[in-house]
């Protein structure tokens, strides 16, 4: 009955439908054996369209962490700079104060840095000059610079004498004149030698040329204006209540004569009030409180210890941190480089063999 029903069909028809119901035997791939033929593969174009950028970024990240690790290196030779620095700076002030030499020069004074001396003389308080505003304990003041000159040579050098609050700039306001404002020809300091620095590029420069202000500690300038020797000499806090062979201060008259001394413009009523002798009255003691001195418009001196700062520990740990990290991003980097963003026909085709052979 089935050849019956083949006969009549042809013999191409039979033989299409004995194919198609015979058992397959033969597995076959399904890959595209004729790939479009192109003269530009797929990495070819990617590398022509971004190559120059890709080589600039390259070479970038291969220089980061060269400099990195170079600015590194140095700062350990920073780091071991600033510690032996720090550590002659610290044995020096141990030393007893010493006179200082005549002739002394601000090229000496690196050598001398937080090194005391005894300077003795006399104040000239009517170039007193002012830097700041700084806070001191939550109250505004000022930095307070005079020219000294010295009673063995009688060369004018110049000395920060503390701070004072801003109620005490002007001189009549204060008490205690025989510390607050010393006119004895015998006055006696003792100082630390510092290492006169230059404003800095970035720093605030001076708004008034003709103001006794500064708003960052320019002693070259303010020795300039003064003519004094350009030293940077700190007088040591001290709180002892110092006579220097100079009869006791009197005080001010009240009589409410205006002076011709001005950091800035005051009212009339306050300059009274600061004036009347009910104002700070102290009694002489044999030390002060900073409290007092701070009430009566005495300068606070500097305190004796070491206050250069030492961050090169963490510029180290910085550099050479950031030289790890940039050298791994540059290892992915090239091997991302080396394997391309796009996949060539060379490529493709090993690719095709592989599966062939897998599924075959």
């Amino acid at each position: 009955m089935f050849a019956r029903q083949l006969n009549p069909l042809g013999s191409s028809q039979r033989l299409a439908f004995i194919r198609l119901c015979a058992k397959r035997s033969v597995k076959t791939s399904t890959l595209d054996w004729k790939p479009i033929r192109t003269s530009k593969t797929p990495s070819d174009h990617e590398r022509k369209k971004g190559g120059f950028g890709k080589k600039i970024v390259l070479g970038l990240m291969i220089a980061m962490p060269v400099i990195s690790f170079y600015l590194g290196t140095w700062q350990v030779r920073r780091l071991e700079w600033k510690n032996n620095l720090i550590a002659r700076c610290e044995s020096r002030l141990t030393y007893p104060p010493v006179p200082l030499p005549k002739g002394f020069t601000p090229d000496q004074a690196e050598n001398w840095e937080y090194r005391k001396v005894l300077l003795k003389g006399h104040f000239i308080n009517e170039e007193e000059m002012f830097v700041g505003p700084r806070v001191r304990n939550s109250k505004k003041g000022y930095i307070l610079f005079t020219p000294f000159v010295r009673k063995d040579t009688g060369e004018k050098v110049l000395v920060e004498r503390g701070w004072v609050s801003e109620e005490n700039v002007n001189p009549q306001l204060r008490n205690l004149h025989h510390l607050s404002v010393p006119t004895s020809e015998n006055t006696e300091l003792v100082c630390l030698v510092r290492v006169p620095r230059k404003r800095g590029s970035f720093q605030w420069k001076k708004e008034d040329q003709n103001s006794r202000l500064w708003q960052v500690p320019d002693v070259l300038e303010m020795a300039s204006v003064t003519g004094s020797t350009p030293l940077h000499l700190q007088a040591i806090y001290d709180l002892k209540d110092h006579r220097w062979d100079e009869p006791q201060a009197q005080n001010n008259d009240t009589n409410g004569k205006s002076s011709s001394w001005a950091f800035w413009k005051r009212d009339k009523s306050l300059v009274q009030s600061a004036l009347s002798p009910e104002k700070h009255q102290l009694e002489p003691l044999g030390e002060f409180t900073e409290w007092q001195f701070v009430q009566a418009g005495v300068p606070i001196g500097k305190e004796p210890k070491i206050d250069l700062r030492n961050n090169h520990l963490q510029y180290l740990i910085t550099w050479y941190g950031l030289a790890s990290l940039s050298t791994i991003f540059l290892i992915v980097a090239l091997k991302k480089y080396r394997r391309g963003s796009a996949i060539s026909q060379t490529q493709l085709k090993k690719e095709k063999l592989k599966h062939a052979q897998r599924f075959m």
